[in-house]
């Protein structure tokens, strides 16, 4: 295979999970993580053939151009952050000689399009339900607001899961508008009672020509507000397919090319299904779908790369899976959010992990050692 991988990214699983996809297939990576005084434990992989690190992403287009030129067999470039797959979009121009990017078909557009603002008009345009919504720019509490309501920052490239806070009341989120800290502009939304949350997890090529979606996750949190916890991965079923088609329909208008997840709540009392957000770069629980048989990245390059995809795509079947993010989950036991019962169950059934793999464990050991050094060291 002549076309060479660079995968960009925050020190995460989330871009682990794009390294081990690929490196299972025996494909190996270029990876460029994303971060300040990091001692990267995803170049740790076997599956790293040259790693380097960057502060911020606004250096990633000069790293990129420092050590890739080939304009005849260009870079296949996957994204697993999202303040990078802005920086990749609005730097077209620089980079297509050399990569095959991750971005819209309108170059400079995606950082517009990741507003959720955006995604929730577009998202009722094609006809998807989307809890009822308010735009804060001023810090004011919109005079027809109902609780209670979740607030959220109105983009993830400008803002932080610290823009997210339950409200039940308006002096809460009276409170919450007066913090400085906060995004310029926030989304407020109704907050939904959900029966469980899913994604829908997959790949565009060209724009929407091609839009593949491998399946559907299912997580139930009745108590948190974060999708990285267990969760069941498995095929779409036929009451979710008209969801499906609107889903698909949504990423056609973007028309985005590249890996991508999809965010729902099913509400308990009405069973509709809430569009939340899309995200445009590899997701975090994006692993369980190459456990589960189908390895979106790797059809994502033969895509690019003029293998035989459709080949792989049609011998790729979907089987059960049940992903655990095994240091976050263990912490969250610890926390007392469920019973150590309750997490020897789901451990019992667990068939893939987030940063454990049994043929290339260094990142794992790394990555624990290190969460367990952070534990000391703010304990003392």
């Amino acid at each position: 295979m002549k076309n060479k991988v660079l995968v960009i990214g925050a020190d995460h699983h989330n871009t682990l999970g794009i390294v081990e996809s690929l490196g299972q297939k025996g494909l190996n990576s270029y990876v460029l993580i994303v971060g300040e005084n990091i001692n990267s434990f995803v170049l740790k992989s076997r599956y790293v053939i040259e790693g380097w690190v960057c502060s911020s992403p606004e250096q990633v287009v000069d790293e990129m151009l420092k050590h890739f030129s080939d304009t005849k067999n260009k870079v296949i470039v996957y994204s697993s952050y999202d303040n990078v797959s802005s920086v990749l979009d609005s730097s077209v121009q620089r980079l297509s000689p050399f990569f095959i990017l991750p971005v819209t078909n309108m170059p400079g557009s995606l950082e517009r399009k990741m507003s959720k603002e955006y995604m929730s008009d577009l998202a009722r345009e094609v006809g998807l339900d989307v809890p009822r919504t308010w735009m804060v720019s001023d810090r004011k509490v919109p005079a027809d607001i109902e609780f209670p309501c979740i607030t959220k920052a109105i983009s993830s490239v400008e803002g932080s899961k610290k823009n997210i806070k339950i409200c039940k009341k308006r002096e809460e989120l009276e409170e919450f508008l007066a913090n400085s800290e906060h995004c310029p502009i926030i989304q407020i939304q109704k907050f939904i009672i959900k029966d469980f949350e899913f994604q829908f997890l997959g790949c565009s090529m060209d724009n929407g020509k091609h839009i593949i979606i491998s399946g559907r996750t299912h997580i139930d949190r009745p108590n948190g507000i974060d999708n990285t916890f267990f969760l069941k991965f498995d095929q779409v079923e036929p009451e979710f397919l008209d969801t499906l088609s609107k889903a698909k329909e949504f990423i056609k208008r973007v028309g985005y090319s590249g890996t991508f997840s999809i965010e729902f709540l099913k509400e308990k009392s009405t069973g509709k299904n809430y569009f939340t957000e899309t995200n445009f770069r590899n997701d975090g629980n994006a692993i369980c779908q190459t456990s589960a048989g189908m390895n979106i990245p790797y059809i994502y390059y033969l895509y690019y790369s003029g293998g035989d995809w459709q080949k792989e795509l049609s011998v790729s079947t979907v089987s059960t899976t049940y992903l655990m993010p095994e240091i976050y989950y263990f912490k969250c036991m610890l926390k007392r959010e469920f019973s150590l019962k309750e997490w020897w169950r789901n451990y019992r059934r667990t068939t893939c992990f987030i940063t454990y793999f049994k043929e290339d464990q260094k990142p794992f050991w790394h990555s624990l050692f290190r969460e367990l050094k952070t534990t000391l060291r703010n304990r003392l």
